[in-house]
């Protein structure tokens, strides 16, 4: 079972209240123009917000609601209505999301693809990553999963990927992006069971086809780092699971990126960007490349010791 959870706050505070319900365990947050004005343009705020969330049935609602509430006080808002909880069925919550998933173009390479949509026009040369709304993370919506695949092609475009380590997998989503990228050999690693089969059945969807496609994936359900090497790590996981595995682990990210090998880390905000740097150069690696997408912060580094 879904629960769907909905409120009205002001778009003023879209940042704060999507990370929250993200961080409360929401599979996905919509925030919906319900104003009397239709709003089309990205520059023109809408007139009235609605927002969604989407959580398993072991959401503890109370304190979801709380946070909420917490956070429209802190900055002046009380909200308006009361917030409202609705149970769907699983098919009900797949068929839902259908409606707010389109194509997303990624780089200059990359289209990530909901598979009841064709490929738009103008497509034909772009890597299709079939990519539909599921209960493990990784669409290609959010900030991190878009950079993290635009920094998987620069990579690729600099030098082949080689073996890739997807650690925090979710849905698969950066591991497919990688092998279609032309790495030899991927594994994709997360604790959830529900992610790790949602991974190997996208994997499947999406390079099922190819020459050798058993013998080049591998799936761990697992919460820690396997030894490598591998050519190419990727983790797009909270910064303090980041520095854990930079810093704390048993095995660490320098154990599993080969020599002159690629980390990229993602799903840190902006403000913790400086810190797992420096816990990575205090650790084997150097920088290469820090983009921002809004909020968020996508860093490239390279193994040195």
């Amino acid at each position: 079972m879904i629960y769907e959870l909905c409120f009205i706050a002001s778009q003023a505070l879209d940042e704060p209240l999507s990370e929250l319900l993200t961080e409360a365990g929401s599979m996905g947050v919509v925030v919906e123009d319900i104003g009397h004005r239709a709003v089309f343009s990205p520059l023109v705020p809408f007139e009235r917000c609605q927002y969604k969330g989407y959580f398993t049935e072991t959401v503890d609602r109370q304190a979801v609601e709380w946070a909420i509430r917490a956070l429209l006080t802190s900055h002046g808002e009380r909200g308006e209505g009361e917030i409202h909880w609705l149970a769907l069925e699983e098919q009900d919550w797949q068929n839902h999301w259908k409606r707010y998933f389109q194509p997303i173009p990624l780089g200059n390479r990359l289209l990530v693809l909901p598979s009841w949509l064709p490929p738009p026009a103008g497509s034909e040369a772009r890597l299709i990553i079939r990519m539909d709304p599921e209960m493990a993370f990784g669409s290609g919506n959010h900030e991190t999963t878009r950079g993290c695949l635009e920094a998987l092609e620069r990579l690729a475009d600099r030098g082949p990927l080689g073996r890739v380590l997807d650690m925090g997998t979710g849905s698969g989503i950066l591991l497919i992006g990688a092998m279609l990228l032309g790495a030899e050999f991927g594994m994709g690693v997360d604790l959830d069971p529900i992610a790790m089969e949602t991974c190997a059945r996208n994997c499947r969807l999406n390079l099922g086809e190819r020459a050798g496609y058993a013998e080049r994936l591998a799936f761990r359900q697992d919460d820690q780092l396997p030894l490598g090497p591998f050519q190419t790590v990727v983790a797009n996981i909270l910064a303090p699971d980041l520095i854990a595995f930079l810093a704390q682990t048993t095995v660490r990210f320098r154990h599993c990126v080969a020599q002159g090998g690629h980390l990229l880390l993602a799903g840190l905000l902006r403000d913790q960007a400086q810190a797992v740097e420096e816990s990575a150069c205090q650790n084997g690696f150097v920088p290469v490349e820090h983009r921002l997408i809004d909020e968020w912060s996508i860093q490239v580094l390279r193994r040195q010791d």
